[in-house]
C-alpha cells in the first residue's frame, strides 16, 4: 500500500536514521506477541519525538458519521488520565474536528500521518467546548498515523504531550511515520474492526461508558468519575450489552477484543 507523510523534505539526521533502524530491529527481534510489540515500538516512538503517551486502537472514519474508537492498547497514562482522554475524545464536537481528515483518508486510501496543525490549521479544537476537555487531560499536542483496514475502519495510532509543551513539528511527524508505515502486520494483527461500525450508532456517552468497561472499570467507579449516579451508569450499560447482544461486562471486553466469532 502506498502511504503519504504530507512533509516537504524535511530532513532526518543520520542519528534519526540509526535510531528508526534500531526501533524497528528489536520490534522484530523481540519475543511476545503483536501487543507486546506493539507496546515496544510505541515506547520507542515516544522516546524519539519527546511524546509523553500514546494510544492505539481500531477506528470509525466515514466522514458522515461521528468518531469512534475501540479496542485501545495505550501507554503513558495513568488510569485517571486516560478515563479523561476517553471522554476528550468522545465528546460530541470532535465529529466537526475530524471531519476534515476523515474525507482526506477516504478520498486518499492510504496510511497518512498529520501533526495537529494540518489535522486542525485553524486551531478550533482549542477554543472548543472539546478543548477543555482536552485540557483537563493535560493533552496538548498531538501526532496521529492513520492506516485503511481490509474491509473497513482504521487502524488509528498516536502520540500526545502534555498541555502547553510545544507542538510536534515535520520532523517527528516523518519519523513517526516511517515507522508506523513500515510494520504493516501490526496494524492488520490488530482489532476486530467488524464492531467500530457498531459503535458509531451510540451517542457519545455511552461510547465514553462503553470504552470504560472495556478498560475493566465498575459501575460506581464510572458513576463517580463521570458524575453520574449508578443507577445511570447501569442503564447505559443496559444499552451497550443489548446493542452487543452480550449479556456481560465480560463478554463486552471479549467482543471488542476478539470479534464475534463470525456468527453475527
Amino acid at each position: 500500500m502506498p502511504s503519504d507523510c504530507r512533509i516537504s523534505d524535511s530532513p532526518l539526521t543520520e542519528q534519526d536514521v540509526r535510531d528508526i533502524v534500531r526501533l524497528l530491529g528489536e520490534v522484530i527481534a523481540a519475543s511476545g506477541g503483536f501487543p507486546e510489540k506493539r507496546r515496544l515500538l510505541m515506547d520507542g516512538l515516544c522516546g524519539l519525538v519527546n511524546a509523553s503517551s500514546w494510544a492505539w486502537c481500531m477506528a470509525e472514519f466515514d466522514p458522515d458519521k461521528p468518531p469512534s474508537f475501540i479496542g485501545f492498547e495505550h501507554g503513558g497514562w495513568g488510569e485517571e488520565r486516560f478515563a479523561r482522554y476517553i471522554e476528550a475524545m468522545n465528546h460530541p464536537e470532535m465529529e466537526e474536528i475530524t471531519r476534515p481528515s476523515s474525507i482526506e483518508l477516504k478520498e486518499r486510501g492510504t496510511h497518512l500521518t498529520r501533526t495537529q496543525r494540518q489535522l486542525d490549521p485553524f486551531m478550533r479544537l482549542e477554543s472548543s467546548e472539546a478543548g477543555k476537555f482536552w485540557a483537563k487531560a493535560d493533552i496538548g499536542s498531538l501526532l496521529i498515523s492513520q492506516r485503511p483496514m481490509d474491509g473497513g475502519g482504521i487502524s488509528g495510532v498516536a502520540v500526545y504531550r502534555r498541555f502547553g509543551e510545544a507542538h510536534f513539528d515535520e520532523r517527528e511527524a516523518r519519523i513517526a511515520h516511517i515507522i508506523l508505515s513500515e510494520v504493516a502486520w501490526l496494524h492488520f494483527q490488530s482489532f476486530p474492526d467488524e464492531p467500530t461500525r457498531e459503535i458509531a450508532r451510540l451517542y457519545p456517552r455511552h461510547r465514553t461508558v462503553m470504552n470504560l468497561l472495556c478498560e475493566g472499570w465498575g459501575r460506581k467507579r464510572i458513576a463517580d468519575h463521570l458524575g453520574l449516579s449508578v443507577n445511570t451508569v447501569h442503564g447505559y450499560s443496559k444499552v451497550i450489552f443489548r446493542h452487543f447482544s452480550v449479556h456481560s461486562q465480560a463478554e463486552l471486553v471479549s467482543r471488542m477484543t476478539k470479534g464475534d466469532g463470525g456468527d453475527r
